[in-house]
């Protein structure tokens, strides 16, 4: 149940982070590592073994997709204030 409600928030913080710049941003990413901790519930089978003991599910790119657009809105915001459009 955690897991699920956590997930919502990530899509709404994905849709919604370009919205509210770097709050949005932060929010984004926090809800990203939030995910990446209890996602268990929710994970498949593992795609990428790291070591004996962890590997990459599938759940786990949600968090990792989630991360990379915090980082991408985060440069556009920074972009845009140091270009001062």
């Amino acid at each position: 149940m955690v897991a699920a409600i956590v997930l919502v928030g990530l899509v709404l913080a994905a849709g919604l982070s370009g919205m509210f710049r770097m709050v949005g941003v932060a929010v984004l990413a926090a809800v990203s590592l939030l995910w990446l901790v209890v996602n268990g519930p929710m994970e498949g089978p593992v795609l990428v073994t790291v070591t004996a003991a962890h590997g990459v599910t599938g759940a786990d790119l949600a968090g990792f997709a989630g991360l990379a657009l915090a980082t991408y809105r985060a440069l556009a915001v920074r972009r845009i204030r140091i270009g001062g459009s």
